[in-house]
């Protein structure tokens, strides 16, 4: 039960004067066993117990504020936005993978870097990558019509596959996914790594030549490796492709007329290649784990886009005329955020909703907390996508819903993967019912972005045959 008697019933805000509840944890080690063995329960429980502004002692003498309203959220990330920055335990690890890419980059290296980068991501120039993500999708239908009806897959590994297939030809113009195991079981490494890196009090540095720095050091020379030698071999073609490593390169600042260099574009693309494939290949993943849980809802997706297509393959036009299948991806990142957790920094002392926030606090947001928050979400558990048909879309404030984070930092790629995700479901559900096997835990596994744990089980089933009776549902942990 959310605890009331401090905070304002309007705003969920503390009163001026007031210090945020909050846990202490254990007298010695604080809260810091349970946020890191079970984070999602914990963030959860600590927002049952003390409410939307809370002041959490994560070890002795280090306390941090988690904020879970929409109105503290817009704040830090849109209306005082100057003011926050990422914290440095997250920028110097993933800087280790991503180097000095949008994602992490501030001020003015920033700014340059927004500016350079934007035009790739205006429609008119994603319009003439949809073609791609549907042939993607398409290649993925050929290799499932070329199998035996109604052989078990993991969705979680073909969607991630998929979405390094549309990540490289989007990207570079390249299918990169003769390498995806090579480049899946890399990733997958670094990821450990940026989140044990996050997450240890005492570490060794990461030159100290440890059997994990020195796996971390492979894999991250295997991803560098393969963007290197694509920007290279770019270079050399002279070619001038309208996919985005033919922009990035083409891109000049309209001030001082310079572009990026190799470094930069290397740095670039290794954020959007990380972004593009794992955030949309884990929601894809937990969108078919939704469907195969809710039958009805999956007939009615495919009665819209079969009333829509009739048998042919979906194009940017068709997005506007299918309207559930967006809100059915976007309610998947609802209740399964990629990122799911953001946190900031604050440059100087401010005031949010009565709270008072020293100079140099660190404030964590929960998305996967948030996006279930009663107040803001009726019955919040529930996968209902007709939460976000445009009829009720004006119902909840601004940032109740964020997966992409806000403000002027809101993620460049967003426009991107929610052309992405729709198209992959139109194609695919058009041709494939999917069935969810039965017998199987569905576990969120927080390590860096929010994916299952051990993979969604399922049976894809030809259109043209008679499958065998669906059966929804499966346990969920």
């Amino acid at each position: 039960m959310t605890v009331t008697t401090t905070l304002s019933a309007e705003t969920g805000s503390v009163p001026r004067g007031k210090a945020a509840p909050g846990p202490r944890g254990h007298w010695l080690f604080g809260c810091f066993g349970p946020m890191k063995n079970d984070p999602l329960g914990f963030y959860q429980n600590v927002w049952k117990n003390y409410g939307d502004y809370v002041r959490i002692r994560a070890i002795p003498g280090f306390y941090f504020f988690m904020l879970t309203h929409p109105q503290a959220i817009e704040h830090i990330l849109q209306k005082n936005y100057k003011n926050y920055r990422k914290p440095a335990n997250l920028t110097k690890s993933v800087r280790l993978l991503t180097g000095e890419g949008l994602f992490l980059s501030e001020g003015d290296l920033w700014l340059r870097q927004r500016r350079l980068m934007q035009p790739a991501f205006h429609r008119h120039q994603l319009s003439n990558l949809s073609s791609l993500m549907v042939a993607g999708a398409e290649a993925f239908l050929r290799d499932r019509q070329a199998e035996e009806p109604g052989k078990p897959v993991d969705i979680l590994k073909e969607m991630m596959q998929l979405a390094l297939r549309i990540a490289g030809t989007t990207l570079f113009s390249t299918d990169i996914t003769g390498d995806a195991d090579a480049i899946g079981t890399a990733y997958r490494t670094c990821f450990d790594y940026i989140s044990y890196r996050m997450n240890t009090l005492f570490k060794l540095p990461a030159w100290f030549p440890t059997y994990r720095n020195r796996t971390f050091a492979q894999a991250k020379k295997l991803l560098d490796r393969v963007v290197l030698e694509l920007i290279e071999a770019r270079r050399q073609s002279g070619e001038k492709r309208q996919d985005l490593l033919g922009m990035l390169l083409a891109a000049q600042d309209e001030e001082t007329g310079l572009g990026m260099s190799d470094q930069q574009v290397k740095d670039e693309v290794l954020s959007l290649l990380t972004a593009g494939h794992e955030t949309v290949g884990a929601t894809l993943a937990w969108t078919w784990y939704l469907l195969g849980q809710h039958l009805e809802v999956q007939r009615d997706l495919y009665d819209e886009i079969r009333g829509r297509l009739q048998g042919r393959s979906p194009t940017l036009d068709d997005l506007p005329h299918l309207p559930l299948t967006r809100a059915v991806f976007e309610e998947a990142m609802r209740l399964y955020p990629p990122a799911w957790g953001m946190p900031r920094e604050a440059i100087h002392a401010d005031e949010i909703e009565g709270l008072p926030i020293p100079a140099k606090s660190f404030i964590f947001f929960c998305l996967y907390v948030t996006h279930r928050h009663p107040d803001f979400w009726p019955d919040p558990e529930r996968f209902k996508p007709e939460r976000f048909l445009p009829a009720h879309a004006a119902d909840r404030p601004k940032f109740a819903y964020f997966p992409f984070g806000g403000g002027p930092r809101v993620c460049i790629g967003n426009n991107f993967a929610l052309m992405e995700g729709p198209l992959v479901l139109a194609t695919i559900l058009q041709q494939f019912r999917v069935e969810l096997l039965p017998g199987q835990l569905i576990v969120p596994d927080p390590t860096f972005t929010l994916r299952p744990k051990y993979g969604v089980k399922v049976a894809l089933w030809p259109r043209s045959t008679d499958p065998s009776p669906l059966i929804a549902g499966c346990p969920t942990a």
